[in-house]
């Protein structure tokens, strides 16, 4: 019986600090009736307020509009550079097949010259040496007939000789045909010399 009473006197003592406290929505309705007491006085300031709010809200949608705009621009930009960049990866593709076929070309026409060379000694009589201008599609299928490009001038060769004197007979024959620059230009190996280089090798018994 004893608890019962300490029960109920706690349940009523509860109820008196609630009651005391009052109620948290009676307290905001109290709160804003007053406020609004306020603006029926002076609805200007609730205009006011009301505006001031309006302004904001019309702040952070251009903010939203100008960054939606800006990031339509970044979009656009970046597409731009990815077409660029794409460009320019075709162009390196191209650049790199266009370098892998010229070395190609290249080593080729290494490995022929190679095969073309006549070792030793020997003397070809040059017929001219050119300025932009190219005979070596005369000379593909005759192999006494010769090209020597350096830079832009091409320079003609024709015979091969591994006796001087055969050679200096034939640059006279081609003189006296109307070829009056034709002169002896010696090789060793296939690589150029002077020719007191090609006589001192005569001179040694050197070929």
């Amino acid at each position: 019986m004893r608890y019962i009473w300490v029960a109920l006197v706690l349940s009523l003592g509860l109820g008196w600090a609630q009651k005391k406290k009052g109620d948290p929505q009676k307290q905001l309705r109290k709160e804003w009736k007053k406020k609004a007491k306020q603006y029926v006085k002076n609805p200007l300031a609730l205009k006011a307020r009301e505006e001031g709010f309006q302004k904001q809200i019309q702040d952070r949608d251009n903010q939203i509009a100008e960054l939606q705009r800006r990031n339509r621009e970044l979009a656009e930009q970046l597409a731009k550079l990815e077409d660029q960049l794409r460009a320019r990866q075709y162009s390196v593709d191209s650049l790199n097949s266009e370098v892998m076929r010229l070395k190609a070309a290249y080593e080729a026409e290494k490995k022929q010259a190679r095969l073309d060379v006549m070792p030793g000694l020997v003397f070809k009589v040059q017929i001219g040496a050119f300025r932009l201008f190219d005979m070596r599609k005369y000379a593909q299928d005759n192999p006494f007939f010769e090209t020597e490009a350096l830079g832009d001038i091409n320079r003609y060769t024709v015979g091969r000789f591994r006796d001087l004197g055969l050679a200096e007979a034939f640059q006279k024959d081609l003189k006296r045909l109307g070829i009056k620059d034709a002169w002896i230009v010696p090789f060793k190996d296939g690589v150029r010399i002077t020719m007191k280089e090609a006589k001192d090798l005569l001179a040694r018994g050197g070929s």
